[in-house]
């Protein structure tokens, strides 16, 4: 079902939640992520660098201030996205870091403002934004998923 939710439309990328419990997060992980991979996306962890290194994942995304660490942990080839929120001055530091792109809040004028100033891209829910942002809860269900998708093209 996850791999008909990615097959919905153009997924570039998931960013999974790393459950609380290590044997749920391992399973998790190797479960979609070959899943994800196999179908040509780009599959990512929030906030687990070590862990993302360790299986195979394509990258992370992390908050701010995290972006330094996260890229040690996974390397030069690997992904780092970092979240900021609604900061200006956090998107900039994270983007003059060499983050890969940037996570915004659903806030309108700072993804318009980051998308006319910036070149790093920026992801939100948001039709201005580079790339779009399906919300996790959305993937509860993979039809709810791929409706969401599908209503993105």
């Amino acid at each position: 079902m996850f791999a008909a939710a990615l097959g919905a439309g153009d997924v570039a990328c998931v960013e999974m939640a790393v459950p609380a419990d290590p044997a749920a997060a391992k399973a998790a992980v190797e479960r979609l992520r070959v899943v994800a991979q196999e179908g040509g996306v780009a599959f990512l962890l929030r906030d687990d660098a070590a862990l993302a290194a360790r299986s195979g994942c394509d990258g992370v995304v992390v908050g701010p201030g995290a972006y330094a660490a996260a890229r040690k942990a996974v390397g030069a080839q690997a992904i780092v996205g970092v979240t900021v929120g609604t900061s200006r001055h956090e998107a900039m530091e994270a983007g003059e870091a060499g983050a890969d792109f940037i996570g915004f809040d659903d806030d309108a004028e700072i993804v318009s403002w980051w998308t006319e100033m910036m070149e790093v891209p920026c992801v939100a829910a948001l039709p201005d934004a580079d790339f779009r942002r399906v919300a996790a809860e959305g993937w509860a269900d993979p039809q709810t998923a791929a409706a969401a998708i599908r209503s993105l093209g």
